[in-house]
């Protein structure tokens, strides 16, 4: 049997050493890659992708595992022609609006735009309780409404593009969607379950992931062409078994959260208006309250439960089908498609 040398050895030996040091090196080198390009991983509902045009400085960290909420944490600017110098609309309301259950055919709502004689003020509805979405949104981990959403964005772009006064109204804390992707930004109970009212989960309105949440909404829908945006049941639920870590009470987050997102977009042209709050809720100045479900015979209850509103005349807004000329005297917006009731 033929000898290895001791030269061959050692030279056989340092060959093995070098090659073990570069596979090291390389392994190295795929582990740094592999971290790097997962700032760029998107999470969308079709699946995950490479995005490298995020900036991925903004990423709030959530519970591990989950992918990341995108959040504004700057001002923006989003000007509109002819811009109230306040940044607020102080307008009268007239016109129409869409809710969720028009979207079900947003074909139907587009061609009763196309039939009005002139452009005019339009609130459309675009999440709702369950957390979905009834546009094209480019939020990670967003869940689109089971609708036609191409077309629900023509009814966007006609509106945008043929002069309309345009409001989007979203639900605020009622996000059944978001609050399973991040149980730590719900409202919980004693125990750990999610807190459940009206069919959906809420979230928690102390929770700084949640507001950044909200304003990643508002802004996207800004860039859209909306000129206010409206949070729907702006409220924390009065349920008693509820359990939040916070030392102020509830109307004080309330009130907190509307401080902070009318201070967000206070460089804007944006309004920021809430829907349904408390009575003893009072908004930032410059923002309106949209009531719905107000018959003729509360119209007047109605409005003197927010008599503490600075121009109630011109914040406080009602969304009826109602054709009661009680309703005249007050702004007032009506179903777009025929759900007129007497």
């Amino acid at each position: 049997m033929r000898s290895i040398s001791y030269r061959a050895k050692t030279r056989w030996k340092k060959g093995i050493q070098i090659s073990l040091l570069l596979l090291g090196l390389l392994l190295l080198l795929v582990v740094l890659a592999v971290i790097y390009l997962g700032r760029f991983v998107v999470y969308t509902p079709d699946g995950v992708r490479l995005d490298f045009g995020r900036d991925s400085s903004r990423d709030i960290p959530t519970q591990s595992g989950q992918p990341p909420v995108t959040a504004p944490l700057e001002r923006i600017e989003i000007e509109f022609a002819d811009p109230d110098p306040h940044g607020q609309s102080t307008e009268p309301v007239s016109g129409w609006y869409v809710d969720l259950e028009m979207l079900q055919d947003p074909a139907a709502v587009l061609e009763a735009l196309q039939e009005l004689s002139a452009p005019c003020t339009v609130l459309i509805d675009l999440k709702g309780g369950n957390g979905s979405f009834y546009y094209s949104t480019a939020i990670d981990g967003a869940r689109s409404a089971d609708i036609d959403i191409k077309t629900a964005d023509g009814v966007i772009s006609y509106l945008r593009n043929h002069g309309f006064t345009m409001i989007a109204r979203i639900r605020s804390f009622q996000d059944s969607h978001f609050a399973e992707l991040h149980n730590s930004c719900a409202l919980q109970i004693a125990g750990g379950a999610l807190w459940v009212s009206s069919g959906f989960y809420w979230l928690d309105p102390g929770n700084e992931t949640v507001l950044a949440y909200l304003k990643q909404i508002a802004r996207e829908l800004a860039a859209k062409g909306f000129e206010e945006i409206v949070f729907d049941d702006f409220h924390f639920p009065k349920g008693t078994q509820i359990v939040y870590n916070s030392n102020k009470d509830r109307s004080e987050l309330i009130a907190d959260v509307a401080k902070d997102l009318l201070n967000f977009f206070s460089s804007s042209n944006i309004t920021i208006s809430f829907g349904n709050p408390t009575t003893d809720f009072s908004p930032p100045a410059g923002s309106r309250i949209y009531l719905s479900g107000v018959t003729g015979t509360g119209i007047s209850a109605a409005v003197r439960s927010y008599a503490h509103l600075e121009n109630p005349q011109t914040q406080l807004i009602f969304l009826t089908s109602s054709k009661d000329n009680r309703f005249d005297s007050y702004q007032v917006l009506r179903p777009l498609l025929n759900k007129a009731i007497q």
